[in-house]
């Protein structure tokens, strides 16, 4: 990927700082691509002779350089964190310790802000505002008010600048994965350019506080004959873009079973609860919260689950909701044919992947829980280590997918930590059975038939016109088939080098042959010069061009 140039400028100073961070925290393969491409050779070589032997593992390294690279890229971290279908666990693990906290911005900045957002001073929107914040993250922070209406609420200021710094640390995240992508030889399945866009888009969404609005109203629609949870109403006409003001909720963090039962707290209906509320975003509704960590939950009186975040959503579609289903159930069943079944209905396997290598390998991975009893049966252990084996062979889970389980993931880690009677495959089970049911119910059949009859009607009604359209093109010459080469531009730039040394071989070989000509001749050019000084040019001329040549196919490392 080739960097735009009045962009590159612009960018010039952050790109020092990422490549003296990633030589402080050695991280040589990054840094000589950065160093290579982004024409900083000389210092990424300089800071790269002062690294000193690294004394953490390479997970703990990212991790440290992320942290040091600041907000945007710590943001990118913990996103990335939620992806084990292309993260190793080591780097799931590390990355997952990331924290998002950041020193206050200064209130002054914060009023600005807000009677720009709101149209209007303080005063007008709140009978009582708090000037320390309770919260301070990358890309807001939070301050108790009271509105005029007397609620007490929980308002989010987004950072002032923060959505055209994300902007720009995004375009460099784009351009470092670009230079990755052209640097190392990656799996075919992984793409860092489209990952980072992915990313970014996540990011992006998490700084229009009115996206989390959206995402707040709809979790309060789908849960609002659900008395165990609650989800904190927002508060419209304080709400904006860069302010999302909400209901302020007066809870305890469910982070120990000491904590919960020092405010009079059952830990055990609380893991239960908190697991279904997360299983039914995914099977009832499709649309889950992808990072349910216990930051952003609260329990309030009477073990009510209340959320509080909905910056990071995704939507999870029919068709992955029946694919969650099979694997739950092939679990059960003990069925390893049957998952790989499912990959293979959804285009989900590469050209390089053996699907009876994938099942012989999952179905020993089943075996190794064989022995124990449903209920036992470590569901989080058990999808990482399944990660592991759809990363070797090649397996492409869509990514809202690899969002789902990891969500799961971390509200069966989040459960286990309360209780250890909590058992997530117990409560994933009856889900998966009843989307496996409602596939097989006729109404739905008949719907699906009759969709299925619809759109061959129309095909069969289109089919000889567009026959007709395609035989005239033919008679008249005018019909073209494109046929796309995915590495094609690859190969026309090796062409193009190749032919270019090619061209300089002859020229050279042209230069010695004419001035071994010239030498032996009398005489001289038109009076000026001698034919024998002529030819001595032309062997100097030859031999500069041949080390020339020489170099660079040196420096290629391409002999």
């Amino acid at each position: 990927m080739r960097l735009r140039f009045n962009r590159t400028l612009s960018h010039l100073h952050r790109y020092r700082h990422i490549v003296a961070v990633l030589a402080r925290h050695g991280l040589s393969e990054v840094l000589a691509a950065v160093g290579r491409k982004a024409r900083f050779r000389r210092r990424a070589k300089l800071h790269e002779g002062r690294t000193e032997r690294p004394k953490h593992t390479r997970p703990q390294r990212v991790r440290m350089a992320l942290e040091e690279l600041g907000p945007t890229f710590i943001k990118f971290g913990q996103l990335l964190s939620t992806r084990p279908d292309l993260v190793p666990p080591a780097y799931v693990a590390e990355l997952e310790k990331l924290q998002d906290h950041c020193r206050p911005v200064p209130f002054a900045k914060i009023e600005r802000e807000l009677v720009r957002q709101l149209g209007g001073p303080i005063e007008e929107n709140f009978r009582q505002f708090d000037r320390q914040p309770i919260a301070a993250g990358s890309i807001a922070q939070v301050h108790r008010a009271v509105t005029r209406e007397g609620h007490t609420a929980a308002v989010k200021v987004r950072r002032p600048g923060v959505a055209r710094t994300v902007r720009i640390e995004c375009e460099i995240l784009e351009e470092m994965a670009g230079l990755v992508k052209s640097v190392f030889a990656l799996p075919e399945h992984v793409d860092p350019v489209r990952l980072v866009r992915e990313l970014t888009a996540a990011v992006e969404r998490e700084t229009d506080l009115s996206n989390e609005l959206r995402n707040l109203r709809r979790f309060a629609r789908n849960f609002a004959d659900d008395d165990t949870v609650h989800i904190p109403p927002a508060y419209d006409e304080q709400c904006a873009a860069g302010v999302l003001t909400m209901e302020y909720i007066d809870g305890v963090k469910p982070t120990s079973r000491e904590a919960l039962a020092a405010a009079g707290m059952d830990a055990d209906l609380v893991a239960q609860r908190g697991a279904r509320f997360v299983l039914r975003q995914v099977f009832d509704f499709g649309t889950f919260h992808t990072d349910p960590h216990p930051g952003n939950v609260l329990i309030t009186d009477g073990n009510v689950v209340v959320a509080l975040d909905f910056g990071q959503v995704a939507r999870l579609g029919s068709r992955n909701q029946a694919l969650l289903a099979e694997g739950v159930l092939a679990v059960v069943d003990r069925d390893a044919h049957r998952i790989v079944s499912a990959f293979q209905q959804e285009d989900l396997l590469s050209d390089k992947t053996d699907s009876r290598a994938l099942a012989d390998e999952l179905e020993e991975l089943l075996d190794v829980y064989h022995a124990l009893p449903l209920n036992e049966i470590p569901f989080g252990q058990m999808m990482s280590q399944t990660f592991d084996v759809i990363r070797k062979h090649h397996v492409r889970p869509p990514a809202e997918f690899a969002l789902m389980l990891k969500s799961v993931m971390t509200i069966e880690s989040l459960a286990r930590g309360l209780t250890t009677e909590f058992k997530l495959i117990e409560e994933l089970t009856p889900y998966a059975r009843r989307l496996t049911l409602e596939k097989a119910d006729p109404r739905r059949l008949l719907k699906a038939a009759r969709r299925a009859a619809t759109d061959t009607l129309k095909l069969a009604g289109r089919l000889p016109g567009e026959v007709g359209t395609i035989l005239t093109k033919v008679r008249q010459g005018d019909f073209q088939v494109h046929v796309r080469h995915e590495h094609l531009d690859d190969l026309v730039h090796t062409l193009d080098k190749s032919s270019n040394r090619l061209s300089f071989a002859l020229i050279i070989t042209g230069l010695l042959v004419g001035s071994s000509l010239l030498v032996p001749q009398d005489g001289s050019l038109l009076g000026l010069v001698r034919l024998q000084t002529l030819g001595v040019i032309g062997y100097c001329a030859a031999a500069l061009l041949g080390l020339w040549l020489v170099g660079s196919i040196i420096r290629s490392r391409h002999l």
